[in-house]
């Protein structure tokens, strides 16, 4: 008995020291299969949303994009995890300092290059490359998504799109 509450001591420890607070085993198990880096964020052409910080528009860019591909990841690579190692990012319209918004017109797609690692559950690589996305579709052609409105909402639909087309060799 005293060595499973010491076991589950550690256990919690270890939890707490590499997830940070307020996250335990549960928590872990449920961690999201996509990891989302940035490679110069400053420099990228265009990031910035809400007239913040790059920093601002990377964290909730990256929660949107883990958000948009972990249920395609669990369901088209059950146990495997896809890191995104973003090198630019060129969000569709055009941010307007003067007001604060971003508009969305044809002739601003989405552009995003990155870096992919796709590894199954032991680690062993699937797919790696590096791609450059770019959404080509027409701005008229989602009209009546209810989603349109959401933040980063063509950046999420290339990436789904990209992402459902990933092959891995065999």
């Amino acid at each position: 008995m005293k060595n499973l509450i010491t076991a589950l001591s550690l256990s919690l420890c270890v939890s707490f020291v590499i997830l940070g607070p307020g996250v335990g085993p549960a928590k872990a198990a449920a961690a999201s299969p996509v990891s989302v880096q940035f490679i110069n964020p400053s420099k990228f052409t265009d990031f910035q949303t809400r007239g913040r910080d790059i920093n601002y528009t990377a964290s909730h860019f990256a929660d949107s994009v883990k958000e948009e591909l972990a249920p395609l990841m669990r369901s088209k690579y059950p146990n495997a995890s896809l890191l995104l190692r973003f090198t630019d990012v060129d969000l569709a319209g055009r941010y307007s300092m003067a007001n604060n918004t971003r508009t969305i017109r044809e002739g601003h797609p989405a552009r995003m290059a990155f870096d992919f690692v796709l590894t199954d559950a032991t680690g062993k690589v699937l797919a790696n490359g590096s791609t450059r996305l770019t959404d080509n579709s027409s701005l008229s052609s989602n009209r009546h998504d209810p989603r349109r409105s959401q933040l980063f909402y063509y950046e999420r639909r290339v990436l789904n799109r990209w992402l459902r087309t990933l092959s891995p060799p065999k």
